[in-house]
């Protein structure tokens, strides 16, 4: 015997008022959200320093600091192209500060971190408090604290972030 409420008018109309609530059958996507094994479309990949250097300080040529609230170049991994991450779960940047340039104060609900790779005598601020970095430095930025980078040096400074 046929359930009345199963024929193709009466699914489809009730597909187009859940719609409308903003409401999605979990049954039409539980095997996509729930698998068997991870599934990604991150590839292994290795971004080399001698050849990536060179356009990291090339940035500095092509857009201002004023053009840019932050010069960053995204490590984006190949499988995952436009979306600005290396996995499902991280994204990292090379960030360029040159001599005399501040990055104006910000904050965002993420925390933050830095491994500065080149340059010395740099800041971050964070929540008003003013700290030196070098080459080495691993600095972590609290969730929703304001911060702000300068270069009062006379070399470019480049870290990695996170």
């Amino acid at each position: 015997m046929k359930n009345k409420n199963t024929t193709s008018n009466f699914k489809n109309n009730f597909y187009k008022n859940i719609d409308q609530l903003h409401l999605a059958p979990l049954w039409d996507v539980l095997s996509n959200l729930v698998t068997d094994f991870p599934q990604t479309k991150a590839v292994p990949h290795m971004w080399q320093w001698k050849k990536v250097k060179e356009h990291v300080l090339t940035a500095g040529e092509v857009i201002t600091a004023e053009e840019a609230e932050r010069r960053v170049l995204v490590l984006e991994n190949p499988g995952m192209k436009g979306e600005s991450k290396i996995t499902d779960t991280l994204y990292a940047g090379l960030q360029l500060i040159l001599p005399g340039e501040i990055a104006p104060s910000h904050r965002h609900t993420q925390s933050a971190l830095r491994f500065i790779i080149e340059g010395k005598g740099a800041y971050t601020t964070v929540d008003g408090e003013k700290t030196r970095m070098f080459p080495g430095d691993f600095i972590i930025t609290p969730s929703w604290t304001w911060h702000d980078h300068g270069n009062e040096s006379s070399d470019p400074m480049i870290w990695l972030e996170g």
